[in-house]
């Protein structure tokens, strides 16, 4: 038999923002249920019409029938202990309902839906929505004079301190991170430089040049001329983002990602010796690390099993001091701060040692702008904007490979969580002293 409902009760659940950005921590409490009885809140979050994610977590009502959880630890759940935003980082995809996200999915609401239901009263719903394009950004495909991307740009008309955004080996444009640095009043370009129309398919001999013709390009706006111009990237974007600062003196700053301070070849576990370079210059490829390398070990990852943790490969391959010597950046020519972040645990690379690469040139060299290193013990690779969903620590690179990225849902979630917030700190100091 099902309990019967108490008519002296009034479930709900109260959220401070409704509607915020999706960077923006959110207070949910739930009030109104009988006294220390169980109750359980189900979010399923959404893009248009694309793959549902959920989480869950169940909790006991304090003496009054409340629920802060911003203070409370589930008793069971997707996430364990205390974490204001557990339901969005704890999220999975729901199991049999892969749909794409259309092209401009970055500019719908992540609408949030949750219920909360406990014996013996009705259940309680509400729906939060997050955004990552905030109220007045526009977004404008660009395929124009060699350049391709997406540009983001803040409400008025400028000017705007400005940034460019690189994304990783997956290839193609990756617009999140530029459509919510746009909120915060950045224009933002979101370049693709492979895996794109008129672009190289690989990331194989792609040339700095073209980078130097779209920073170009962005000085040209008037919104930007010869203001405030950074460089974003992540992962392959962030070496990228480090060789781009220390090529184009007209870059003001450079944010690089779970990156290396160390060229690299292309993103395969078995190229052959004269697989081509990444990164050309003058028509000329660029050293790398894995070129004539007489340290690499390929038997120190063992790729039959999954998922794969490649970051073994790279460390016997930073035991060749003269290929490390070679291929490393000369961060030190940047004109402008530099701010790297890594995962202490990050099996795709060791991105917190190749970061320190860079650190000690620059330190060596006496770089006279301001850098500093973030590293967080227990990430990994998957360092995301704020409370992106971060259980898939597996995945399948375009390369075919099923790997990890280390770290876990929790240590990634939170590294995000403050790496934004200092790069927002970064970013606003950064164009005061250009100003």
């Amino acid at each position: 038999m099902q309990p019967s409902l108490s008519p002296q009760l009034t479930p709900r659940i109260v959220v401070d923002q409704p509607v915020a950005l999706y960077d923006a921590p959110l207070s949910i409490a739930l009030e109104g249920f009988a006294p220390r009885t169980r109750v359980t809140v189900t979010a399923t979050f959404q893009v248009a019409e694309a793959t549902p994610w959920r989480s869950w977590a169940a909790f006991i009502a304090d003496d009054g029938g409340r629920v802060a959880v911003t203070r409370q630890a589930p008793v069971a759940g997707t996430w364990e202990g205390v974490s204001p935003m557990g339901f969005f980082w704890s999220a999975s995809p729901v199991p049999g309902k892969w749909r794409p996200a259309p092209p401009d999915w970055v500019m719908w609401s992540s609408v949030a839906r949750l219920q909360a239901e406990a014996p013996g009263t009705a259940p309680a719903e509400l729906t939060v929505e997050r955004r990552l394009a905030g109220a007045g950004v526009s977004r404008r495909p660009v395929h124009e004079a060699g350049v391709v991307g997406t540009l983001f740009l803040p409400p008025g008309d400028g000017p705007h301190p400005s940034v460019i955004v690189l994304g990783g080996s997956d290839g193609g444009i990756s617009e999140h991170r530029a459509a919510l640095i746009a909120s915060h009043g950045y224009a933002a370009l979101s370049l693709a430089y492979f895996g794109a129309t008129d672009l190289p398919s690989e990331l194989i001999n792609v040339p700095v040049e073209y980078f130097e013709h779209a920073v170009s390009w962005m000085r040209g706006q008037p919104w930007l001329q010869d203001g405030f111009l950074a460089v974003w990237g992540a992962s392959r974007g962030g070496e990228l983002a480090l060789l781009l600062g220390a090529t184009i003196p007209t870059i003001n700053a450079v944010i690089a990602y779970v990156a290396s301070g160390v060229l690299h070849g292309p993103f395969e576990p078995h190229d052959p010796p004269d697989t081509p370079p990444c990164w050309t210059s003058g028509g000329q490829p660029l050293p790398y690390l894995q070129e004539h390398n007489a340290t690499d070990d390929p038997t120190s990852v063992d790729y039959t099993k999954s998922p794969v943790a490649e970051s073994p490969r790279y460390l016997s391959q930073l035991r060749d001091v003269n290929a490390v010597e070679r291929a490393t950046i000369p961060v030190e020519r940047t004109h402008g701060p530099i701010l790297l972040v890594s995962g202490h645990d990050d099996q795709i690379w060791p991105s917190s040692i190749l970061a320190e690469i860079a650190i000690r040139r620059l330190q060596q060299h006496g770089h006279i702008y301001p850098f500093r290193h973030l590293s967080y013990k227990g990430a990994g690779h998957a360092i995301y904007i704020p409370y992106s969903p971060t259980t898939q620590i597996e995945y399948r690179h375009p390369n075919g490979v099923h790997y990890t990225g280390g770290g876990s849902p929790r240590a990634n979630s939170e590294a995000g969580v403050d790496a934004w917030r200092r790069v927002l700190d970064f970013l606003e100091e950064s164009a005061g002293f250009r100003r």
